[in-house]
């Protein structure tokens, strides 16, 4: 599985999570401390997203991934990395002409938080099988603050606070 953004807050727990359920995963990260972050998170592989990322995952996929998340980078690039058949979920809204192929399925996903969702989370937190990393804390009233930090890229979570 190639996991696009495994550095931020959503990657960092779906790499997590699909490396808890048997997943090899391939995570997208610059050297040094966010591949350090994402190795530390259970990624096998990391590849770096200023380079050729096609290649790098092909380097290590040869025939592709079965899976991927896209958070981050060109829907196109995950496209040319998918095997036959495969699956993209895209919280950025990826489309089948975006990802450039019509043999694999594509879906959009949205963060719909429920109160059960949200307690089976912390139950795995509580557990120690899930590291949520709180980069930042940002109070309320500082909130441009915090998409400023956000757009710079961070390892994990901003934690608005009132």
């Amino acid at each position: 599985m190639l996991i696009s953004g495994a550095t931020g807050g959503v990657g960092s727990i779906a790499l997590q999570l699909a490396v808890a359920a048997g997943a090899t995963v391939i995570a997208t990260a610059r050297p040094g401390e966010e591949e350090e972050y994402v190795r530390g998170l259970g990624a096998a592989h990391t590849v770096d997203y200023t380079g050729d990322v096609a290649a790098s995952v092909r380097a290590i996929a040869p025939e592709g991934v079965d899976k991927a998340l896209h958070s981050a980078g060109d829907a196109a690039t995950i496209g040319q990395v998918l095997r036959p058949g495969g699956a993209v979920a895209s919280t950025l809204g990826a489309t089948s002409d975006q990802v450039g192929r019509d043999d694999v399925t594509v879906a959009g996903i949205m963060a719909a938080a429920t109160g059960d969702k949200l307690a089976a989370l912390l139950g795995h937190v509580a557990a120690g099988n899930l590291r949520v990393n709180i980069e930042a804390r940002i109070p309320m009233d500082r909130t441009q603050d915090a998409f400023a930090l956000f757009a710079d890229g961070t390892l994990g979570k901003i934690l608005v606070t009132r």
